[in-house]
């Protein structure tokens, strides 16, 4: 479970509390149970569950860390309710009362939940243990009968799509890359689903998620599945410009393009073999074929590429420069933002690259960059023109005669 130890140490009892739709009591809401949180003046917390691993962490936990007490009362087939009493009441909160306070998390309704921001503070490790827990609630581990097409499916869904990004970037973290997509149901609110796709990310999410209670044996088949497979990755692949890299290394060692098929014991394709967006395997396989150090630090960053589908005008608007104080960094919309402005006040030197080409291409700033220092503490600011080698993405000293 991971919960004990300090008040603020239980990320596992965190983990099934704050999954959706089952801490409060609950009301039927077409086929599945929903619930909302507690209600205000309540000192007792039902907690609904079909598992009995869920049930029986809960109970344990409640009782160790809160010492509060847990009465079962059972429902339709192998639903059932736990009971938590001993909270305290709206004035005077107490036990799993007071701590889902502390949270900020009481009495919130299913769409409105977000994970606690200490969660975000938590270890690695810890941060595995909460999804492991959050997984054995609302996700899914799922593997298509024997005989029928189609790609296991691990996926957490919620009604909160606040709430899958938050988990979106928990896994990111943990360094799984997940998709949110939206599911409309009719008159009820649509459905977001956290989805772990493909082969490597879902090894990836059993290695530093795992599973428990419901999810652990169809966990156990799923690794038996990824056992021993190639992945043919069309999610975590590079640009398609690497591979200019890549001819212009096989230019200059005298590579043909047939004779690097025959190196990598492939059938001759002509260009075709250069129109797709590279796995990293394939980069790293030219990278050790031509010797390239680059092309290999290419292959094994953590960078994730994606494509712009489209850029859209916003109209014309007031903009305004602000300073959010606080933490230097955080998540707005899942972009990672920063206060700009003290960065470059902080900073010692600011310095700008400029290369005019892109925006005026001529004859005479054709591979010409400009690096301009626009701050500088201790010494002189100013511009300096360079030479930009655009195939090996390299700047050189400008000598007068320089060309492209």
């Amino acid at each position: 479970m991971g919960v004990q130890g300090a008040r603020g140490d239980r990320p596992g009892l965190r983990g099934v509390l704050l999954r959706e739709g089952r801490l409060g009591p609950a009301v039927r809401e077409g086929p599945r149970l929903r619930a909302h949180g507690p209600p205000e003046g309540r000192d007792r917390s039902p907690y609904t569950t079909a598992s009995e691993e869920n049930s029986c962490a809960v109970a344990e936990a409640a009782r160790s860390e809160f010492g509060v007490t847990v009465t079962r009362h059972a429902g339709r087939g192998r639903w059932h309710q736990l009971v938590l009493s001993g909270n305290g009441n709206r004035w005077h909160p107490a036990g799993v009362n007071l701590w889902l306070r502390e949270l900020g998390v009481y009495g919130q309704r299913s769409h409105q939940k977000r994970v606690p921001a200490e969660v975000f503070q938590l270890s690695d490790e810890q941060v595995g243990v909460f999804l492991r827990h959050l997984w054995a609630t609302d996700g899914s581990i799922t593997l298509r009968r024997p005989g029928s097409r189609g790609a296991p499916h691990v996926y957490y869904s919620t009604n909160c799509r606040g709430f899958a990004l938050d988990v979106a970037a928990l896994l990111l973290r943990l360094g799984i890359l997940a998709r949110l997509h939206t599911v409309h149901q009719g008159g009820y609110r649509p459905l977001q689903t956290v989805d772990v796709s493909g082969g490597l990310a879902q090894r990836r999410f059993l290695e530093a998620v795992g599973a428990f209670g419901p999810r652990r044996a169809p966990a156990d088949l799923l690794e038996t599945h990824l056992a021993g497979r190639v992945e043919n990755t069309n999610v975590d692949t590079l640009p398609e410009a690497v591979f200019d890299d890549v001819k212009a290394l096989m230019r200059s060692r005298g590579i043909s393009q047939r004779a690097m098929a025959a190196r990598r014991g492939t059938t001759y394709g002509g260009s075709s073999r250069f129109r797709f967006a590279p796995s990293r395997r394939l980069v790293g396989e030219y990278a050790a074929l031509l010797g390239s150090e680059d092309l290999q630090r290419k292959a094994t960053d953590d960078l994730f590429w994606d494509r712009v589908v489209q850029v859209r005008p916003a109209g014309e608007e007031d903009v305004y420069d602000l300073t959010v104080p606080g933490p230097s960094c955080w998540l707005a919309d899942s972009i990672v933002s920063h206060n700009s402005g003290a960065l470059e006040q902080d900073a010692d030197i600011v310095m700008f690259i400029y290369r005019e080409e892109e925006y005026k291409p001529s004859d005479e700033n054709r591979g010409m960059a400009e690096i301009i220092i626009g701050k500088q503490r201790n010494g002189p600011t100013g511009t300096r023109k360079l030479a930009f080698i655009k195939e090996f993405t390299r700047f050189e000293n400008l000598q007068p005669q320089w060309k492209t």
